[in-house]
């Protein structure tokens, strides 16, 4: 989940120094990560680094500190996986000898053969990182070559990469090579100089030409040209780049004390944006821009195979529902980091869609990668243009949700969900779905956003709420149908940014085993916005309430008889079950935000998350 940034300019054209270009392309990765960053590069002929623990501010005073002016540079954001986050840890890495240094995103899996096999020919490392060996290998196998030098290694290791290497020897040169890991290099002819980046999205220069590392490739970067190198050493011909094209990465506030805060209240703008001009209310259908896979194959379908992982997972819980009772298809969900170890069942009427909001989780590309070798069409739901994910699909909706700062997806989510209710429409009218009956789902859907307002315009009720049930310790989170998975992300919302521990689970199982943990110290919330098992929840809820649980209830406006399994209820608008989870979510949503505040958490950047998972 790391991020890597690199810049090599010319003299006669650079604009500033690689310091600042650097790190302000760490500004803008800094979501993979915020354990350490640090940066390296070539002064005087020798290499130069500056790293720090904790997040980019503490390297961004460091380097001020030291007036560090590079000609040269490489940049790290890290999320740490092999040794705790310390600055001794923290990213580039260099040799024994300090003649090269290194940033590495991914997992080295042999790395302890490797260090061993070093140690006995007399190297000495300083990490405890799996990264170090890369850089230490790599000066092991240079005698003079230095693309060589970084075949041989790469050749050597077994695990996932994308890794940046200076020299002192080669001041003029960046090496860079990934394997299952997004590595993205850019060239500005124009102004002479060159980039790489683990995301496009950090570049703002629209004068780049961009192209996206394979597996085993190496890209020899020069301030004027980048030279692409299959991994037996042939020097590719013909490769494809893209232009960059304007981007504006220009990101705020706003005003808010927080991004969760200002993306829970995006969530209205960002619903409508999902869903406008992808509806056809004459026909009672959806439409998607520029849709490749053809009617006749969607039409055939018999299975559909959703792979995602967290948040997004519990979108495809949730679409898997609407998908089987609207759509009447057959449905699996699957969490993508389990999906890709088994042997799966996939035939040619199998449709495969992926949720992903960034595009680069590496278990849910892994698993797309292990269907498609299966045969299988791939539908993309992501936010990210030119991510790795919708490179790979065979078509890709995309959530128009704009950037998600805070790690705790918001905006994203409901995006998704709304995009997938779209997507079961568009299925079920190729199928039995009646017009009128595809018109009505429109309405539905339509009403989103207004109903999304309704919800937010009770933050004051929802922060009372908080206020009271901040002092427990545990939570747990109950509901039928479509609110269990609406119950599981909202548990998930409150452990990732409150610490406290929270879980979801169908309100039918509770009898099950899990109504031993109920007692006066345990707070329940109970989603209740399934018209359709509302009477069997309120039995669930009298039984907690017989054991002294303390519930607070989300419930549809007008249910009334709530108020009898507790007064603690908060009606939220009336919603057809299948769209039901997008105001319960976005009440969960604000309930562990303002948990979290009176806590004194840090909100947007949690501890021990990152945005972007991109490691296994």
């Amino acid at each position: 989940m790391c991020g890597i940034y690199g810049y090599i300019g010319s003299a006669k054209t650079k604009r500033k120094n690689a310091t600042d270009i650097c790190l302000e392309g760490l500004q803008r990765l800094e979501y993979r990560g915020y354990d350490s960053a640090g940066i390296a590069g070539l002064l005087e002929g020798k290499i130069k680094a500056c790293k720090r623990a904790g997040k980019l501010q503490s390297l961004l005073h460091a380097v001020r500190l030291q007036k560090l002016d590079l000609d040269i540079a490489i940049a790290h954001t890290r999320w740490a996986t092999h040794g705790t986050p310390t600055a001794l840890n923290a990213h580039p890495h260099c040799d024994q000898h300090k003649t090269l240094a290194i940033v590495h995103n991914g997992i080295i899996e042999n790395y302890l053969a490797i260090r061993s096999r070093l140690i006995d020919c007399g190297v000495t490392f300083q990490s405890d990182t799996d990264s170090e060996v890369i850089a230490q290998l790599i000066a092991h196998y240079y005698h003079g070559d230095f693309k060589e030098s970084v075949q041989k290694a790469i050749g050597d290791l077994q695990g996932s990469f994308a890794i940046a290497v200076i020299h002192k020897n080669h001041p003029d040169t960046i090496i860079a090579s990934a394997r299952e890991s997004p590595l993205v290099v850019a060239l500005c002819r124009k102004n002479q100089h060159s980039y790489l980046s683990s995301d496009p999205n950090s570049f703002t220069d629209h004068h780049l030409q961009i192209t996206y590392l394979q597996n085993d490739e190496i890209a020899v970067i020069h301030p004027t040209k980048i030279d692409i190198f299959h991994r037996e050493n042939k020097k590719q011909k013909g490769r494809k780049w893209e232009r960059l094209g304007r981007y504006d990465p220009t990101i705020s506030k706003n005003g808010y004390e927080h991004y969760m805060l200002k993306e829970i209240y995006e969530q209205p703008q960002t619903i409508q944006q999902a869903i406008v001009e992808r509806m056809h209310d004459e026909f009672g259908t959806a439409d998607f821009e520029g849709m490749t896979i053809p009617p006749k194959e969607l039409q055939s379908t018999k299975r559909i195979l959703i792979l995602a992982c967290g948040t997004s997972f519990h979108a495809g819980c949730i679409a898997a529902s609407m998908f089987e009772n609207i759509a009447r298809i057959p449905t699996e969900t699957e969490i993508a980091s389990e999906f890709r170890y088994t042997n799966p069942l996939i035939s040619e009427d199998t449709l495969v869609i992926a949720i992903s909001q960034s595009g680069e989780t590496a278990d849910t590309i892994a698993a797309v990668r292990e269907a498609k070798a299966k045969g299988a069409k791939v539908l993309v739901i992501c936010n990210v243009p030119r991510s790795t994910l919708t490179r790979e699909a065979d078509h890709t909706i995309f959530l128009r949700a704009g950037p998600e700062i805070s790690v705790c997806s918001t905006k994203a989510f409901t995006s998704q969900l709304s995009v997938l209710s779209l997507f079961t429409l568009y299925m079920a009218r190729l199928r039995h779905l009646g017009k009128v009956e595809g018109q009505r789902l429109i309405q539905e859907i339509k009403s989103l956003p207004i109903k999304v307002e309704q919800v937010l315009a009770q933050e004051a009720a929802i922060q009372k709420f908080a206020k009271e049930y901040v002092r427990f310790k545990q939570f747990i989170f109950i509901g039928r149908r479509y609110m269990y998975p609406t119950s599981l992300e909202a548990a998930l919302k409150l452990k990732e940014i409150t610490y406290l521990y929270a879980a979801g689970y169908p309100a039918g199982e509770l009898k099950h085993g899990p109504l031993a943990l109920i007692s006066p110290k345990v707070a329940v919330v109970a989603m209740c916005g399934n018209h359709q098992t509302l009477d069997k929840m309120l039995s669930n809820l009298m039984e907690i309430r017989a054991r002294g649980g303390n519930i607070l209830a989300f419930a549809p406006k007008g249910e009334q008889k709530v108020l009898n399994a507790t007064p603690n209820t908060l009606f939220l608008p009336e919603t057809i079950d299948e769209l039901a989870s997008v105001p319960y979510s976005v009440a969960g949503q604000l309930f562990a935000y303002h948990i979290a505040k009176l806590r004194g958490r840090e909100i947007d950047k949690p501890r021990n998350l990152a945005k972007s998972v991109t490691v296994e």
